[in-house]
């Protein structure tokens, strides 16, 4: 995999509409530190969203396949502090962030450059920020958790599509009971976790009960379909639309998930609206 590193003008991209926008309390910026993600040639960069957004497509160099290049902004955590001391205490009190929508916070180059870590610790700094919701599927964010615990701000997201692991997962096949542990753990350390079931691949009848003991305070649950940003036409040119082995297109399991997590009294969202329905900070 190529690295590259660059300097960038920008870290918090404002959001004016789409997904994000879309609920009870919408994001107002997103955060990314690199274009490209370090986890595209496992099972979710078969079909993940963000290898057909601009943030990837024009960085990429020629012929360069999603997973094949990680391009990251070396002054992401500058940038960040500049951008918030620059927003004022009044600014910063309306700020949703949502880190991140392109890739994954803790992907594995993370453990070499900190760069979300170094994000995290400027973060710090600014405790009036109404949320910061922290998107992963990597059981390394547990190398964080006490800094995220440290920030009234911040709920952490955690990706879980399916409690199976004789699907074909490739590298991440036993990340299922890994990213289970973390989770657990991180909610004993005091962080509030989010599972977002995103999207929803085929699972157990047992799925619903696992998340339930999981621990975490709230559920989100996604398809293809409603998840891609597109009505499921990204996913429909994705390798896994030629590969399979199901029906991505079937929503039936995944409301069947959400109407039993529902029906069990828990925190439950569906797709963009779920992703955008953590209360402000002081309605909690």
């Amino acid at each position: 995999m190529r690295l590259a590193t660059r300097s960038a003008t920008q870290i918090l991209t404002p959001q004016r509409g789409g997904f994000l926008r879309a609920g009870p309390w919408p994001f107002t910026h997103s955060l990314s530190w690199s274009a490209g993600c370090g986890l595209g040639r496992t099972y979710c960069g078969r079909y993940c969203y963000a290898q057909y957004l601009p943030n990837w497509v024009f960085s990429r160099a020629e012929g360069e396949d999603w997973g094949e290049a990680v391009i990251v902004k070396e002054n992401a955590a500058a940038l960040l502090g500049d951008e918030l001391a620059r927003a004022g205490a009044a600014g910063r009190r309306s700020m949703r962030i949502f880190m991140s929508t392109v890739s994954d916070p803790w992907q594995p180059v993370e453990r070499k450059l900190r760069l979300t870590r170094q994000c995290l610790e400027v973060f710090v700094r600014y405790p009036d920020i109404d949320l910061l919701l922290l998107q992963t599927r990597s059981p390394t964010v547990l190398d964080d958790a006490d800094r995220i615990a440290a920030l009234p701000s911040a709920w952490l997201g955690m990706t879980l599509e399916t409690d199976r692991g004789d699907l074909d997962y490739g590298p991440t096949a036993g990340a299922i009971r890994q990213r289970l542990t973390a989770i657990e753990a991180l909610v004993a350390a005091g962080v509030r976790v989010q599972v977002a079931v995103a999207p929803c691949l085929p699972h157990s009848e047992g799925f619903a009960d696992l998340l339930l003991a999981s621990g975490a305070q709230r559920f989100v649950v996604d398809t293809f379909s409603a998840g891609d940003g597109s009505d499921g036409a990204r996913t429909a040119k994705s390798p896994l639309a030629r590969q399979a082995g199901f029906d991505w297109r079937d929503e039936g399991p995944a409301r069947r998930l959400y109407e039993h997590l529902h029906s069990a009294g828990a925190a439950v969202g569906w797709s963009a609206g779920g992703f955008a329905g953590i209360p402000p900070g002081r309605l909690l």
